[in-house]
């Protein structure tokens, strides 16, 4: 990597993206090989998930980034005003652990930028990040002088952050495909490289059917020319079973046929108000959630989004209002940081691709 390169790391769920971001911040040795770091070179990393300790604030993990940064004291008042002010931190002695999930990843990210690194790492940082804190977010990223890997699922952030993608999919003959430019610029190269594959996938097909029909006409193996052949005819075999498992996807069989159900309202929210800490976070919220409905819950953070889902999966009761759930309804979710955020956030902005 070079000053200012900034790598998107994309692939499928499994194909050891985190574990690569691991290996790279030193937390995990890698089974073979090595990783070679330029000498006095200072690595952050933030991962997915934002952990903080009981009794941390944000002015203390400020401190204590400036600190492991070796940041000149006289210093430290100018960056903390630059990094932590245009992060949106206005109480930095708030509690860091009872932070909303966007606030907290907002931290972490300040802890990391305020260590004076020479790279960083980040896993999903725009998971639990509203818009402006995405904007704010992909401003660092693209004025800092500092190397960058981002590992994130959000298309949209890559394409206006990446100035390289790597994917790490199994696909490839290599196990991974690099291409300098943003996310679109991948895609197009993607596209070529699975179309020539594919050509190359059905030329080396019906050259293998030639050689099975050669031998099932029983070659004499004695000759120095037909052992060259059947040798030849073994490694083509081999060289195509493993493009196709290469190429082999597996799909999962779900069947979301209709039930005997004659009901198709799951959820019915009346006229529900939530308030904590004398603080309100919604009112008077009003709608049914029926089959087949598909929301998209947005807002800024600290906004009120992980304590309504909460109150969806009946974790919480609301403030004012009822809710009334199917007598056979199941819920699912995948669990998020569900505290409220004492900091306030700010209004969410517009979105632009390059």
């Amino acid at each position: 990597m070079s000053e200012g390169e900034r790598v998107g790391l994309i692939g499928p769920n499994g194909s050891g993206k985190s574990t690569l971001l691991r290996i790279l911040a030193g937390e995990l040795d890698p089974d073979g090989g090595d990783v070679a770091v330029r000498k006095r070179a200072r690595i952050a990393y933030a991962g997915q998930d934002s952990h903080f300790h009981a009794g941390d604030t944000v002015r203390s993990v400020v401190e204590w980034a400036l600190r492991r940064g070796a940041v000149p004291e006289a210093e430290q008042s100018t960056i903390t005003g630059a990094v932590v002010g245009r992060a949106g931190f206005e109480q930095l002695d708030a509690d860091a652990t009872t932070l909303s999930g966007g606030w907290q990843k907002r931290l972490a990210i300040v802890e990391a930028l305020l260590q004076a690194p020479d790279v960083v790492l980040l896993d999903e940082p725009t998971n639990h990040l509203d818009l402006a804190g995405i904007d704010w977010l992909e401003g660092v990223l693209k004025q800092a002088r500092f190397a960058c890997v981002v590992i994130s699922h959000d298309r949209y952030f890559l394409e206006n952050v990446a100035t390289t993608m790597v994917e790490l999919n199994r696909v490839y003959p290599d196990g991974s495909l690099r291409v300098d430019g943003c996310y679109s610029r991948f895609l197009e190269a993607k596209g070529e490289f699975l179309h020539a594959q594919a050509k190359h996938q059905e030329a080396l097909e019906n050259r293998v059917r030639r050689e099975i029909e050669w031998l099932r006409r029983g070659p004499k193996a004695r000759t120095t020319k037909s052992r060259a052949r059947i040798d030849k005819a073994g490694a083509l075999m081999g060289e195509f079973a493993d493009l196709v498992d290469r190429s082999r996807t597996s799909t999962a069989q779900i069947d979301f046929s209709a039930t005997e159900r004659k009901t198709k309202r799951l959820i019915e929210l009346e006229d529900v108000s939530y308030a904590v800490a004398g603080r309100s976070l919604f009112e008077r919220l009003a709608f049914v959630l029926s089959a087949g409905t598909r929301v998209g819950l947005v807002g800024p953070n600290g906004s009120g989004k992980t304590t309504l889902l909460r109150m969806l999966r009946a974790d919480l009761e609301p403030t004012r209002g009822s809710i009334r759930r199917a007598d056979w309804l199941r819920v699912a979710s995948s669990r998020g940081s569900s505290s409220s955020n004492p900091s306030g956030g700010s209004p969410a902005a517009s979105r632009h691709a390059c």
